[in-house]
């Protein structure tokens, strides 16, 4: 039998529809739009074994709209409090569903005391697709809609909440960003994932359980974003198991680890690799000092794009990439005048916006493809112009952005040392030797996470110029089936990667 009370905090109240009893104490935390009934099923096995909080967070379900909306962050501050208030003196199981899942993982992240484990089911917002139209037709492909008993729980749900309250929360969850939260979270943590999730994809669910410090994995056959409500008994097993420290599901290798590679197989690719390099470098003698003037055409609502080679590399090393941008339809410029690209990074980041800046940013934006330490500068770009408009979150976008005139709206970087190169000690000339992980530059730019959600980094499966990858928290990291650092530049999947990476960063300025 379940017995409801609230729990208030100012204005914000949240009612509890508590069931079971004993321990251990599941906290269940619903999505946008949802309550409490969307979690029946699972609660009802859950309560078996257990005590079960099954939440209707304010606004939602049963419980009243509040006069100001939330912050996920917000949410994950009340909820801590919620659990500090209920849990009887030992730690829960936190367990979110799609939005859920970002307010769990603040709660766990801010108290992680209160937290014994934490399972996030379809986890959001994938950040390749952070928009509402882009939620809306991911949500229009599921199959959750072809089950009836989802259709009718989602739709008296939703005119409980109305469309006010639900837009207004909408807004707030696509603010957040999940991926900055999740390295924090601490409790061992089950990314749990329907089979044909639309809206929580493969690459995404996965790289959620990449990066929390203790994540495992599992997928739920034949289901969508919505497993929990037609495959009840069997979530809640995985969640019960997990609750109670058995191993499940598996754990998704890191991956900037080339473990799947050879010491054979890594030299042939490095030899392969310079090869590359060599024909690059001497394609400036075919293909002239200028890029070719097709580039300059394009369709005016798609940004600009500016691409900016790394160190000892002129523009023609980048040659392929433009041609696969122009021909997508992007007008493609190179910044001119980087020489070899050898100048320290803040010093080539202010020539690089004073080159920028000469002319008027088009109305639909730039961005930056760079390559190697070339997003290292453009980086430094972006931090300088977040610091320059007092946004310390770095997040606003286009002409009025965080680089004003500049227009810039991010950056997508193709093999880039992020967190530094320690090959980088092999070489004695100093603007390699600054590529190390201890250089001072490096280590700043490795704090300053502010911008990492306007970053697309894209990396191959072995780069021997960066052994230790270039995953870079925050931002959406693209891995590409590729391995060299340099002969990525010429891969067809690199330049799919790419162009994906450019149209993230055009619809998520939009």
């Amino acid at each position: 039998m379940s017995r409801t009370r609230e729990f208030r905090r100012g204005d914000e109240v949240t009612v509890i529809t508590e069931s079971g009893a004993g321990r251990p104490t599941y906290v269940l935390v619903h999505g946008i739009g949802m309550g409490h009934r969307y979690w029946s099923d699972l609660a009802d096995e859950l309560a078996r074994e257990g005590r079960v909080l099954a939440l209707d967070l304010p606004g939602f379900g049963d419980a009243p709209e509040p006069a100001t909306t939330q912050t996920i962050t917000q949410s994950g501050s009340h909820l801590a409090a919620l659990v500090e208030a209920e849990w009887g003196g030992e730690p829960v199981v936190l367990v979110g569903h799609s939005m859920g899942t970002q307010i769990v993982a603040e709660a766990a992240a801010q108290r992680p005391e209160l937290v014994a484990s934490v399972v996030l089911i379809a986890p959001t917002v994938n950040p390749r697709e952070r928009s509402a139209l882009m939620q809306g037709l991911r949500l229009l492909e599921d199959p959750s809609l072809t089950r009836p008993k989802v259709v009718a729980l989602g739709i008296r749900s939703y005119l409980q909440a109305g469309p006010r309250w639900y837009f207004r929360k909408l807004r707030r969850m696509l603010d957040h960003r999940i991926e900055l939260v999740l390295p924090d979270v601490v409790a061992p943590t089950l990314v749990v994932r329907g089979e044909h999730d639309r809206l929580a994809p493969r690459a995404w669910a996965e790289q959620v359980a990449r990066m929390v410090p203790h994540g495992r994995y599992v997928e739920v056959a034949d289901r969508g974003h919505e497993t929990m409500v037609t495959a009840g008994e069997r979530v809640a097993d995985l969640v019960r198991r997990h609750a109670r420290g058995e191993h499940v599901g598996h754990e998704v290798a890191r991956v900037s680890e080339p473990q799947e590679l050879s010491a054979l197989a890594r030299g042939w690719w490095w030899a392969r690799d310079y090869v590359y390099a060599g024909v690059r470098q001497l394609a400036i003698v075919v293909e002239g000092w200028m890029p070719p003037a097709r580039w300059r055409s394009g369709r005016g609502d798609l940004p600009e794009v500016l691409l900016l080679p790394g160190i000892y590399e002129h523009w023609s090393f980048l040659r392929p990439l433009g041609d696969a941008l122009n021909g997508a339809g992007y007008r493609v410029r190179v910044v001119h005048g980087m020489g070899t690209n050898r100048r320290g990074i803040a010093d080539t980041a202010r020539r690089l916006g004073r080159a920028i800046e000469r002319r008027r940013a088009p109305d639909a934006g730039r961005v930056i493809v760079a390559h190697s330490k070339g997003g290292l500068v453009a980086k430094q770009l972006l931090v300088s112009g977040a610091d320059a408009a007092g946004d310390p979150d770095g997040a606003t976008p286009a002409a009025n952005g965080a680089n004003g005139v500049l227009g810039v709206l991010g950056l997508v970087a193709v093999a880039t040392p992020f967190a530094g190169s320690r090959m980088a000690r092999l070489i004695l000339d100093p603007s390699v030797r600054a590529l190390l992980p201890s250089d001072e530059t490096i280590v700043m730019l490795g704090r300053a996470a502010s911008v990492n959600a306007r970053i697309v980094s894209v990396f191959g499966r072995y780069d021997p110029h960066i052994p230790d990858g270039s995953m870079l928290d925050g931002a959406t990291n693209i891995r590409v089936p590729v391995a060299g650092h340099f002969r990525i530049l010429g891969a067809v999947e690199t330049h799919r990667a790419v162009l994906e990476g450019v149209g993230h960063l055009r619809d998520q300025a939009g």
